[in-house]
């Protein structure tokens, strides 16, 4: 009776020593395939309908999750995933969502990798232009109508160094603008020291308004020393400048496209070369280092004249005479 008994006890605890392996082997089963589905889960997309994502301060995941519309079981695996690898931290910024899979996109936010943006200032922009730029950037926008700028020379326009800067979401554009044009300043300031004798400019603020003329005319850095002299021998006798772009930046921000009889014979344009004596009130535009050198470190040539040749180079002239046979050849005789 008593072997009965132990050997029912004994079949007992073996049965259930066996139930609990099985129960215990299932168990590392479903959590293999658990994590394994978890993983997997990590490095499907996290959305195709946007670009970037922006996280404030006090956002949380399941924000996120609202956000991209994930259901409950997307939900679910990844707060799993942040549970497994421990990440309990999210950074705000503005966040890259391009191709960017779950585990990248998490790894960002724990990280604080925050997307960056460019901001260009182009050569040969002018005030329009960038006030185009920055309405399309997402920059903070703390400087309105460019007030935080320096205008020691008396305008804003031209004082600004064409460069690529990269900035964060939200960053200050105000500190972009005005280390942009401390960069102007200081390499403006250093050239006028090695400024040429033989050049009539008499300040700075004039060096700059022909240099963003130069800018406008030329179409290669190898004539802006040869067209700024054409400007200076202007200047140097009194003659007119009979600039177009000049007449064009006047026209602003309204310009058609095409500069008119109208336009050219216009006196009440204050940028208008044809009609005014000398350089016009402000510069057009911003301005290269290479024709800031060619004007500054430039001086008078023996032309006067100048055409478009329609290849980008111009043909220049000595004389009136040469310069209507010019523009006959290289203008009137294509129209």
């Amino acid at each position: 009776m008593i072997l009965l008994v132990l050997e029912g006890l004994i079949q007992h605890l073996f049965f259930k020593k066996y139930n609990l392996f099985i129960s215990l082997f299932l168990v590392f089963i479903f959590l293999i395939i658990l994590y394994g589905s978890v993983e997997s889960y990590s490095y499907s997309r996290v959305t195709k309908d946007q670009e970037t994502y922006t996280i404030n301060q006090g956002d949380t995941i399941n924000k996120i999750f609202n956000d991209v519309s994930l259901n409950f079981a997307e939900k679910a695996m990844i707060k799993l995933y942040l549970k497994f690898n421990n990440i309990n931290i999210i950074q705000a910024g503005h966040y890259d969502l391009v191709n960017k899979n779950w585990r990248t996109f998490i790894d960002n936010l724990s990280n604080g990798f925050i997307k960056e943006f460019l901001f260009q200032i182009p050569e040969g922009s002018n005030l329009y232009d960038i006030k185009n730029i920055i309405e399309n950037s997402y920059l903070e926008l703390d400087c309105p109508n460019f007030i935080c700028l320096d205008k020691q020379f008396g305008f804003y326009e031209g004082t600004l160094m064409p460069d690529t800067y990269f900035y964060k979401f939200k960053s200050s554009l105000a500190s972009i603008l005005i280390q942009s044009q401390n960069d102007f300043f200081i390499y403006i300031r250093n050239l006028w020291l090695n400024r040429n004798l033989k050049n009539p400019l008499k300040n700075l603020s004039q060096a700059i308004i022909l240099a963003s003329i130069v800018e406008k005319e030329a179409g290669n850095d190898l004539e802006k020393p040869i067209i700024a002299g054409v400007f200076l021998h202007r200047i140097n006798i009194n003659m007119k400048l009979q600039a177009d772009p000049t007449i064009i930046y006047g026209l602003m921000p309204d310009f058609n496209g095409n500069i008119t009889k109208a336009n050219i014979n216009d006196k009440n344009n204050p940028y208008n070369t044809y009609q005014i004596m000398g350089l016009p009130p402000t510069p057009i535009s911003t301005i290269s280092k290479t024709s800031l050198e060619a004007v500054i470190l430039g001086q008078p040539n023996e032309y006067l004249y100048f055409v478009a040749k329609g290849d980008g180079t111009h043909y220049f002239s000595k004389d009136y005479n040469e310069h209507l046979n010019s523009v006959k050849k290289y203008q009137l005789n294509k129209q």
